[in-house]
């Protein structure tokens, strides 16, 4: 593992790097090698994980305190990367959102959340880091979910953006391939961050443990834990296969075949 996961000299952007998914892909690029720009909105999260990413590698990750929705933000990120380390060899677009929502919703405000940190900014940051990519051929990890053909109640404006999402990844992988650059999904399944946890679902029943509860339900008995998705997300961004891009990666423990 230590032979493929080889990431010295590699820039990599993080978003969505002061916890769960992304904070555990921060600390393994960091691990191997990594100089790490690390984007984020909650202070004191970044800054810890950005410490812990320091004690690996020795070196201090930039740090991007920013709501990446709020306008100019995306040419921040790529603009004071560029500028610190000169190039842009990885892109973990690991912000995201997740919320409740129904087409009986009353308002549009889901609709837009979701869409703006789930689907347009990591559109967005593709965008602006292609030019630096194509230098280093370098390559894209985009997040989605591996339910997005599980119709139930409540998932409708999550499973759009995950299946914009991967529409969106696989043109792009296809339109950058004679570039060198590749482009992936990594999609899991129910993770154990504190996505589910946020959405103050009032059953006495969830009250204990919600992951716990809606581990009853899954085949394997067990929802993901974050390092284990990280771990694929930094294979996947290695050297490893270089002739991987365009693909789906599902890891959910068979739930999206049940």
């Amino acid at each position: 593992m230590d032979s493929i996961l080889n990431f010295t000299d590699k820039v990599v952007i993080v978003t969505g790097a002061s916890s769960g998914i992304g904070a555990e892909a921060a600390r393994i690029f960091a691990k191997y090698g990594a100089k790490l720009t690390l984007v984020g909105r909650n202070e004191q999260r970044l800054g810890a994980v950005a410490q812990e990413c320091k004690e690996k590698n020795g070196m201090r990750p930039l740090k991007i305190l920013v709501d990446l929705v709020h306008p100019g933000s995306c040419e921040t990120v790529i603009h004071k990367t560029v500028e610190k380390y000169g190039k842009v060899d990885v892109l973990v677009n690991c912000a995201g959102s997740f919320s409740l929502s129904s087409v009986f919703d009353e308002t549009i405000n889901t609709f837009d959340d979701i869409m703006a940190l789930s689907l347009r900014v990591p559109f967005r940051l593709s965008q602006l880091a292609v030019p630096y990519l194509v230098k280093t051929k370098g390559n894209i990890i985009n997040m989605s979910f591996s339910m997005t053909n599980k119709y139930r109640p409540g998932l409708l404006v999550a499973n759009m953006a995950s299946a914009a999402m991967e529409k969106f990844s696989i043109q792009a992988a296809a339109e950058l391939a004679t570039e060198g650059v590749r482009v992936n999904i990594v999609s899991p399944g129910v993770t154990r961050t504190n996505m589910l946890s946020s959405l103050d679902i009032n059953d006495p029943i969830l009250t204990q443990d919600t992951y716990d509860f809606v581990s009853n339900f899954l085949p394997c008995g067990q929802v993901l834990e974050p390092k284990e998705v990280a771990l694929y997300i930094c294979v996947v961004a290695s050297g490893a296969f270089k002739n991987m891009t365009g693909a789906n990666l599902v890891l959910d423990g068979a739930a999206s075949l049940a």
